[in-house]
């Protein structure tokens, strides 16, 4: 299966120019966990739910949740999302990502979601941003693989 049977028509993207908190606002005005971060119609980066949630979270934190748990503090949490809401989204984006082609098979897509843990990829043809792929559209590439009827 090709990748443009089933991706994102609808670009996702947002300008370098947002900040964390207006990027959270749009996900949930867009209903999404990701955007394609673009500056002259080029991705420069990717951002995801989960990497403001790395920037929320110390390191530590992640290399041991146990420590998580013991350290908690009440308020820890909104004191950490207060700290990086106004920071561009330049300052946690992913910069360093793959872009895939339109003509690409769905397995090749696949593996970089494995090897990168992404949430939302772009899509690109003849050089220009044309959509995103995301782990729900991979999951519909599933069910139309089975054969189940999925709108």
């Amino acid at each position: 299966m090709l990748i443009k049977e089933y991706y994102h028509r609808d670009l996702f993207t947002i300008p370098p120019t947002f900040t964390i908190a207006e990027v959270i606002k749009m996900m949930f005005e867009r209903k999404c966990n990701g955007f394609v971060v673009v500056e002259n119609e080029k991705p420069i980066g990717i951002i995801s739910m989960q990497d403001i949630a790395a920037a929320v979270v110390p390191e530590e934190f992640v290399e041991n949740p146990n420590i998580a748990k013991a350290m908690y503090k009440d308020g820890f949490f909104d004191e950490r999302v207060a700290e990086i809401k106004d920071h561009l989204v330049t300052t946690i984006m992913r910069k360093e990502f793959e872009v895939v082609d339109i003509a690409d098979n769905t397995l090749s897509i696949l593996a970089d979601f494995l090897q990168n843990d992404l949430y939302i990829v772009p899509i690109v043809s003849e050089d220009k941003l044309v959509g995103i792929v995301t782990r729900s559209d991979v999951k519909k590439a599933f069910a139309k693989a089975i054969g189940l009827e999925i709108k």
